[in-house]
């Protein structure tokens, strides 16, 4: 410990500083009211850990101060198991020698008993199928499932109820990650399958073929096992982490099953590879709330090209994730994290936007070859985070107008850059910021919004459910994303455009999509123009605790309504069905005037 302490000094200085609000704390009844955080094996260590290293982080955790910050999830990973035997799991005591019990039993509960005695939260992996990723992806490490093939058959699908006793009745775990390797991976043609080594899933995720998938069974598998995770831990509420990568349309369907649903595949320390996760996220904010968050997986900073010879890169990483208000889940060796580096996922200012209480995840503002703007609304109205990111190789300098925010360009506004530790008045409407290459910005904007009696979508992207239907394109895949609904593009991503300029208040829908809005009885008025490119037939419908309050006839023309919605609790917009080739549709300046 001796050479690492300056690392924990660094830390301690940022905790010293003053305490955040952690949002475990805010909105108890809610289950992951804001994302977790804490710490997870896989990135720094693959499958090469065992309990000892384990304890190691959970204990820098606490000493280096990140726990108070809210790092307080100690999360093991795969390769956890030795065989099923009968209605439990062996566990591998070799790794985790703490579960070998005295009469010949193996149980993980030590193990999480010590985490809860430091303070700590203890997550779990299994997976929604019968075997598991290490199997089908690591065939040559020494911690793959033993014994008969049933008896390597160490994943949940089947045994839901069981293993949710075991896991969190019994062992008392207070998080699961749930993989889908078993359920896409283990098709009658593999060699392992024939060769009677697995038995053959006939598969419900067909990597990249959404078309092809079976998203309503994969969807059943995890509602499943989520319900039985609830009946095993009455009175509290473990957190079920989805991890079907974006596939089978699984984040539009999640966040019923789920406090958190990985958007797309692993991971890794590059730069490309973060730039595709963040993206595939970036996309889905009418998708994330509290209690529902999307992952683009777990934390790089301090490894690869994050570590601490790219501080520039490791910052933006770390920018991106708080402004999608996404999971932050370390993913680096504690022992070996540079002050530099625990400077960065140690900044309580930066941690503060990803865990706003407001649960709002950052909306895309504009797009322009390396440059991209994403604003996220803060739980104070008036009050934004924007991150200004410069995705290419050489330097770029990005501008925003406050109006484009959704502030007054005319009112005091103020500017805190979160890295810098800088702060300045904006006097003339805009903001400005040379960026260096792979560098982000994320400034913190204390204003007006633009009519005080008005909240616009991005102000609330949280408020917004949207229904698992409407039309989807068939090459839609985790690069090429269809989205059912976003906040100022169409579902392709292509801007939403209104007599030729981007409509920033829009909602771009695929055809046929329901969206639902909270209203909780907040608001006098909504506001808004139907308009379907084409020729649309369609009929549009918009209800307000279930009654129809206006219906007609979509098509290209403008059609502005304005419909009363005092003491409301539920705003239901309903899109025309596809036809005649015509896939999408938009509601156009949405505002809604608060009483």
């Amino acid at each position: 410990m001796g050479s690492v302490d300056p690392i924990w000094r660094t830390v301690c200085c940022l905790v010293a500083l003053g305490s955040i609000a952690v949002g475990a704390q805010a909105g108890a009844q809610t289950a992951a009211a804001t994302p977790p955080m804490g710490w997870n094996p896989y990135n720094a260590f693959d499958l090469n850990y065992g309990e000892a290293d384990v304890m190691a982080q959970a204990d820098l955790l606490l000493s280096s101060g990140l726990a108070r910050l809210g790092y307080d999830h100690v999360n093991i990973d795969d390769g956890w198991w030795l065989r099923r035997e009968g209605g439990t799991i062996r566990v591998r005591t070799t790794i985790y020698p703490s579960a070998a019990l005295p009469d010949g039993t193996t149980s993980l509960r030590p193990f999480v008993d010590r985490l809860h005695a430091m303070g700590l939260k203890a997550g779990i992996y299994t997976d929604i199928g019968r075997n598991t990723c290490s199997q089908r992806w690591r065939p040559h490490t020494p911690n793959l499932p033993e014994g008969t093939v049933r008896q390597r058959e160490v994943g949940t699908y089947g045994h839901h109820t069981q293993d949710a006793a075991l896991l969190f009745a019994t062992w008392g775990f207070d998080f699961i990650k749930v993989d889908a390797c078993g359920i896409a991976d283990y098709t009658p043609d593999l060699p392992e399958v024939k060769d009677g080594t697995y038995r053959a899933f006939a598969p419900l995720i067909v990597r990249e073929r959404p078309a092809r998938s079976d998203a309503a069974g994969l969807a059943r598998e995890y509602a499943s096992f989520a319900a039985a995770v609830r009946r095993a831990a009455p009175g509290r509420t473990p957190l079920v982490s989805i991890c079907a990568w974006g596939q089978a349309d699984v984040n539009d369907w999640a966040q019923r099953y789920g406090q958190m649903s990985r958007t797309s595949f692993d991971i890794s320390p590059t730069w490309e590879a973060m730039l595709f996760n963040f993206d595939s996220a970036a996309s889905r904010a009418l998708f994330a709330g509290p209690g529902h968050w999307n992952d683009p997986d777990m934390l790089e900073v301090g490894n690869g090209a994050f570590d601490g010879d790219h501080l520039t890169a490791a910052r933006a990483h770390m920018s991106l994730w708080a402004v999608l208000a996404a999971p932050l889940i370390l993913g680096n060796d504690l022992r070996r994290m540079t002050p530099a580096i625990a400077a960065i996922v140690g900044n309580r200012d930066v941690i503060a936007i990803d865990q706003d209480p407001a649960g709002n995840q950052g909306v895309v503002v504009a797009k322009d070859g390396n440059g991209e703007i994403v604003a996220k609304a803060l739980a104070t109205r008036g009050h934004k985070a924007v991150a200004l990111v410069n995705r290419g190789m050489t330097p770029l300098t990005l501008t925003v107008a406050l109006a484009d925010i959704g502030l007054s360009p005319t009112a005091a506004t103020t500017l805190r850059d979160l890295w810098r530790g800088t702060s300045r008045a904006v006097d003339d409407g805009r903001i400005a910021v040379t960026l260096a290459p792979q560098e982000t910005a994320l400034l913190r904007i204390e204003g007006q919004p633009l009519d005080g009696a008005v909240d616009l979508p991005a102000d609330i992207p949280a408020r917004f459910d949207v229904a698992d239907k409407g039309y989807k394109a068939p090459d839609r895949t985790p690069a090429r994303q269809w989205v059912l609904a976003q906040i100022g593009y169409r579902p392709y991503g292509e801007p939403l455009l209104l007599d030729g300029v981007q409509d920033r208040t829009g909602l771009g829908v695929a055809a046929g999509t329901r969206i639902r809005l909270n209203l909780d009885g907040q608001y006098d008025r909504i506001s808004l123009d139907t308009r379907m490119p084409g020729a649309g037939t369609g009929r549009y419908v918009v209800r307000v605790d279930g009654r129809v309050l206006a219906e007609g006839i979509a098509s290209d023309k403008p059609h502005p309504l304005s419909l009363h919605v005092r003491g409301a609790h539920q705003l239901e917009l309903v899109a025309p069905a596809a036809a005649n080739g015509v896939t999408s549709f938009a509601w156009h300046r949405v505002r809604l005037t608060r009483r």
